[in-house]
C-alpha cells in the first residue's frame, strides 16, 4: 500500500515541484529584465533561443536513454557519447564562425553557449537513467541545482551583469548539475552494438519542435527590434505552458513506453489527451484575464505591451504543447512517419512568420492559427493504436 501511494503521489507532486522550478527560472528573467535595457534583454532572448535549439541534442538523448532502458533495450552508450560529442563539436565550431555574420551575436557569447551544450549532453546520459528508473525526486534535484545556481549567481552579481555574464551563469548552473549527477547515478551500462536510430529520430523530432518556438524569438530581433523586450517577456509566460507540459511528459514517457504493446494503450492515451485539453482551456482563460495584470507587477512598467502580446502568445503555445504531445505518443510507439507532417507544419509556420507580420499581434495570430489548426489535424491523421508490425518492433 505504501509503495502504491508513493508511486502515484509523484504524479501530483512532480508537476508541482516543476512549476516551482519554473518560478525559480522566472526569477532569473525577472532580475535580468529589470537590470538590462529592453534592447539588451531582447538580444539575450535571441541567445537563449539559439541555446534552446542546441539543447535539443541533450534532451533527445535523455528521452532516448529513458525509452530504451524502460523497454530493456541495449546500446553501447560510451561509443555513442564519444561519437556524438565529436559530431556536435564540429557543428558548433562552424556555427561559432558563421553565426556572427548572420546575426548580431558575438563569439565570446557563442563560446559560452557551446560549452553549455557540451555539459548538457554529458548530463543528459545520467538524467536519462534517473528518469527511466522513475526516480523523479532525484531528477528534480538535478534541475533545481542547475536553476538555483544560475539564479543565485545572477542575484549576487546583478549590478555587474550584462548579456555575457547572464550566459556565463547558465553555464555555471549546468556545470554544477553535471557534478551532482556524478553522485546520483552511474553512466548507463554499455552493452550490445551502438544504435543511433532512436537518438537521431528524437533529435529530428526535437529539431522541428524547437524551431516552432525559437524561430519567432530569433526573427523578432530582426523584424521588430524595438519591441523585442516586450515580446521576450510575453514569451516567458507562453513558454511556462510548454514547460509544465514537458514536466508531465517526463512522468509519462516511461509509462507510455512500457505500455506500447498493450491493448490498454489507446484508451489510456485518449483519456490523457482529454485531460490535456481541459488543462489548456483553463490556462488560456487564466492568461487572458489575469496574466496581463501580473506582468507590470513582476517585470516593471517598462514592458507594458507584453500584457497585450501574452493573450496571443498563450494560443501559440497551446498549439505547440498539443503538437509536442503527439510527438511523445508517436515516439513511444516507435513510429517515424509523422515527421513528414511536422515538416509540413514548419513550412506553414515559416510562411506565416515571413509574410504575415504587419504588427506583432497579427504576427502572433498567424502563428496561433497554423499551430492550433495543425495540432487538431494531427489528432485525426496520426495512428494511436499499439505497434504490431514486426518490422518496426526492432527499431
Amino acid at each position: 500500500m505504501s509503495s502504491f501511494l508513493n508511486r502515484h503521489a509523484v504524479i501530483l507532486i512532480f508537476p508541482v515541484l516543476d512549476i516551482l522550478l519554473n518560478i525559480v527560472n522566472y526569477a532569473y528573467h525577472l532580475l535580468l529584465a529589470r537590470q538590462l535595457s529592453s534592447v539588451d534583454y531582447g538580444f539575450l532572448n535571441g541567445y537563449l533561443a539559439l541555446l534552446g535549439l542546441l539543447l535539443i541534442i541533450g534532451s533527445a538523448l535523455q528521452w532516448t536513454v529513458t525509452r530504451d532502458l524502460s523497454q530493456h533495450s541495449t546500446n553501447h552508450y560510451r561509443v555513442l557519447r564519444n561519437r556524438l560529442l565529436a559530431v556536435v563539436g564540429v557543428i558548433l565550431l562552424i556555427l561559432l564562425y558563421v553565426l556572427p555574420i548572420l546575426l548580431p551575436f558575438t563569439r565570446i557569447n557563442l563560446l559560452l553557449v557551446v560549452l553549455t551544450v557540451f555539459f548538457h549532453i554529458l548530463l543528459s546520459f545520467r538524467r536519462g537513467v534517473i528518469q527511466a528508473q522513475e526516480r523523479f525526486y532525484a531528477l528534480n534535484l538535478s534541475y533545481y541545482v542547475e536553476s538555483l545556481t544560475k539564479v543565485i549567481a545572477t542575484w549576487l552579481l546583478l549590478q555587474y551583469t550584462n548579456v555575457t555574464l547572464a550566459l556565463a551563469f547558465i553555464l555555471i548552473g549546468m556545470l554544477m548539475a553535471y557534478l551532482v549527477s556524478l553522485f546520483q547515478t552511474p553512466f548507463p551500462e554499455s552493452t550490445g552494438p551502438t544504435r543511433w536510430h532512436g537518438l537521431t529520430h528524437m533529435i529530428h523530432t526535437q529539431v522541428v519542435m524547437t524551431l516552432f518556438f525559437t524561430l519567432d524569438s530569433l526573427l523578432v530581433t530582426r523584424f521588430f527590434p524595438t519591441f523585442a523586450g516586450d515580446y521576450s517577456v510575453a514569451l516567458r509566460f507562453g513558454q511556462l505552458l510548454l514547460f509544465v507540459a514537458l514536466s508531465l511528459s517526463q512522468l509519462l514517457l516511461p509509462r507510455l513506453s512500457s505500455l506500447n504493446h498493450q491493448q490498454s494503450f489507446h484508451i489510456w492515451e485518449r483519456k490523457l489527451y482529454l485531460f490535456l485539453l481541459s488543462g489548456l482551456a483553463c490556462a488560456v482563460l487564466f492568461y487572458v484575464t489575469v496574466v496581463p495584470y501580473l506582468i507590470p507587477l513582476l517585470f516593471g512598467s517598462g514592458y507594458d505591451l507584453a500584457g497585450q502580446y501574452v493573450k496571443y502568445m498563450v494560443l501559440v503555445y497551446a498549439g505547440i504543447t498539443l503538437i509536442q504531445y503527439e510527438a511523445l505518443v508517436q515516439f513511444s510507439l516507435h513510429r517515424t512517419s509523422y515527421l513528414k507532417w511536422f515538416w509540413g507544419i514548419l513550412v506553414l509556420l515559416v510562411l506565416s512568420l515571413m509574410f504575415v507580420r504587419q504588427t506583432i499581434e497579427i504576427w502572433l495570430t498567424g502563428q496561433a492559427v497554423v499551430l492550433l489548426g495543425s495540432a487538431f489535424v494531427l489528432r485525426f491523421i496520426l495512428p494511436k493504436q499499439r505497434l504490431i508490425a514486426k518490422k518496426e518492433e526492432h527499431l
